[in-house]
């Protein structure tokens, strides 16, 4: 196969839809201007729960006190699968891949002492695909989310998509699809969403679960400002965790070597430090790298770990 440099045009309509491929989580609208062009990525560009940005301070608190050394025991999250289906069609999900799906979580949590569960699975009549959740502000979810979420038992809600993933038009192709979404460590709903084409992803589950659990994007810059390139301040921006380093974000994937699994002379400054994110670290939005798995950072499985033993998470576990 000959690889070549597509011309800037070209590579920008490319890179908007791959951006838009890969948008897993809430997208928000708040006062803080992002510092690139970022409108087509999938960020909590404000505290927009109305909880994420506390609960994750006293997440940051707990975590420093707490150790998984001598820990032996899975926390057991039992949860429901709520399998959202328009009232004129049946949405088939097999059990089989329900049961897969929990597969990927179990392995991906373990190290974090966490386990998941099927407590029910039923079926939801909804006139929504995933895509029309997010109309008006995410209205449509929160309603959703109101309806149906049950006090004390977390929700996996899988929806229908647009089969329609690409559009024409005279002068480009856009093609985009929503995986799922799920708040950052929020009390507002007690659900994860997720799209039926992507329910047995190995990234796509596991990153909102991720999510739910506390952790940010690797790239996180809104909630608590950009990390610098040299980690001085890790501690305190970005997704606040020291082992994941500073990720500019996937639009300079064109900087990615993925058979090297690693971003190669990248600087924002002349003289600053190279950019060097994860780019195999589920919180990230980079294509997978050839022949290596995804994989959590030690602080992250440790922030994991903490969250699911905090009040608003450890309620739902068994």
């Amino acid at each position: 196969m000959a690889f070549f440099l597509p011309n800037i045009t070209f590579y920008f309509v490319a890179m908007r839809a791959f951006i838009s491929l890969y948008c897993f989580c809430l997208v928000f609208s708040c006062a803080v201007k992002p510092q690139q062009d970022q409108d087509n990525w999938c960020l909590s560009k404000c505290d927009a729960a109305g909880d994420e940005k506390t609960n994750t301070e006293h997440l940051c608190t707990e975590r420093d006190k707490m150790s998984m050394d001598s820990v032996s025991q899975h926390l057991h999250f039992p949860f429901r699968i709520g399998i959202a289906q328009r009232s004129e069609q049946q949405s088939q999900v097999e059990r089989g891949t329900i049961e897969h799906t929990i597969e990927i979580l179990n392995a991906a949590f373990a190290k974090a002492h966490i386990q998941f569960d099927i407590a029910t699975i039923d079926r939801i009549s909804t006139p929504y695909q995933i895509e029309d959740l997010s109309a008006d502000g995410y209205t449509p979810y929160l309603e959703f989310s109101r309806q149906y979420d049950l006090q004390d038992t977390i929700s996996l809600f899988i929806f229908d998509y647009n089969e329609h993933l690409c559009r024409q038009s005279e002068a480009s192709i856009s093609c985009s699809r929503r995986g799922g979404f799920s708040y950052i460590l929020s009390e507002l709903t007690n659900n994860i969403v997720i799209s039926k084409f992507d329910l047995e992803d190995h990234k796509i589950i596991v990153h909102e679960f991720g999510h739910f659990f506390g952790l940010y994007h690797t790239f996180e810059t809104h909630q608590f400002g950009s990390e610098s390139p040299d980690g001085s301040d890790c501690a305190e921006t970005g997704d606040r965790i020291c082992d994941t380093p500073a990720d500019p974000g996937a639009v300079y994937e064109v900087y990615v070597n993925y058979s090297k699994c690693e971003m190669i002379n990248y600087r924002d400054q002349p003289d600053a430090p190279l950019y060097k994110p994860l780019i195999n670290n589920y919180m990230s939005y980079y294509k997978p790298c050839y022949l290596q798995a995804y994989d959590f950072t030690p602080q992250q499985l440790q922030t994991l770990y903490a969250a699911s033993r905090m009040p608003i998470r450890k309620r739902f576990s068994q």
